[in-house]
């Protein structure tokens, strides 16, 4: 009776010295689409073998069961609670950051988007939805490629988890260069001894020098030519004297005042709405957007 008594002690005391466990990590985290490795684990010295119901793309917590390997050989199970989080935000590449166009031509904000991806899912597609908040990308512009001036697209994108990416490209509308009318020298007589040329009078060469020659009275002026018009200034109520002076003062306010929008520069009119070859400046400040 003792004999089988020690031998069963004996059994037990085997057994309890051959079981093995493996102390795991708390508060384990792991990133989202990440490959587990035994070193997110524990801190142990074992291999591991495989991890069942586990999800990579699965973010939140989850109850795992590893099986480990240690220097025996031995296979060591252990019930895991981790946690899967996405931390990396979409990438958004775009092809340059600042696009020059001519006023008239056609413009596709989204011609200038090189890619937008996530780093674990991929491409990430273009969606129409502007209250989007996952697994799209939406594209907001104030362009209006008819209008010369400064102006901004803005691309921001979402993952399947609600990462949040922004870039943002400049737009330069270049105004449409002015085609040159040709010259008419259509001369026609009058009727009296003078000729008209384009609304100017002047004498014809006849020779007759004497007292008793004809009269012409230079026809009542409408308006004001060569006088800017107010209605032509726009709200910075500059008056510049190049296209390239007027550019460069919008850029640079642009750039000094946040609550500016975008800006337009345009050449100013006179009191008889002619185009003088000057120029002027108006920013949009949102919703008050006051051109020429």
């Amino acid at each position: 009776m003792k004999k089988t008594i020690c031998s069963f002690l004996l059994c037990l005391l085997l057994c309890a010295c051959g079981s093995a466990s493996v102390a795991v990590k708390e508060g384990i985290v792991v990133e989202y689409g990440a490959e587990l490795k035994a070193e997110d684990l524990t801190d142990e010295k074992v291999a591991l073998k495989e991890v069942k119901s586990f999800d990579a793309k699965k973010a939140g917590e989850q109850k795992v069961t590893a099986i480990f390997v240690n220097e025996k050989d031995k296979e060591i199970e252990a019930e895991i609670t981790l946690e899967v989080k996405d931390t990396k935000k979409p990438v958004i590449k775009l092809k340059k950051e600042k696009v020059e166009i001519t006023a008239g031509d056609k413009f596709d904000a989204a011609s200038n988007i090189e890619s937008v991806k996530d780093p674990v899912d991929g491409d990430i597609k273009k969606s129409e939805d502007k209250k989007l908040i996952k697994n799209g990308y939406i594209i907001s512009s104030d362009v209006d490629a008819k209008k010369a001036g400064s102006y901004t697209v803005k691309v921001t994108a979402y993952d399947v988890n609600g990462n949040k990416a922004e870039s943002s490209y400049k737009v330069t509308v270049k105004k449409k260069p002015q085609e040159q009318a040709p010259t008419q020298n259509n001369n026609q007589s009058s009727g009296n001894g003078y000729t008209s040329n384009q609304g100017s009078y002047s004498k014809p060469s006849t020779g007759n020098t004497g007292s008793n020659r004809p009269t012409q009275s230079k026809p009542q002026q409408t308006c004001k030519a060569g006088v800017i018009h107010p209605n032509a200034i726009g709200n910075s109520g500059k008056i510049f004297n190049s296209e390239q002076e007027a550019i460069a003062y919008g850029e640079k306010m642009d750039a000094e005042n946040s609550n500016i929008v975008s800006f337009s520069y345009s050449q100013v009119f006179d009191y008889c709405d002619d185009i003088m070859n000057k120029w002027t400046v108006g920013f949009n400040y949102g919703n008050d957007y006051t051109v020429e």
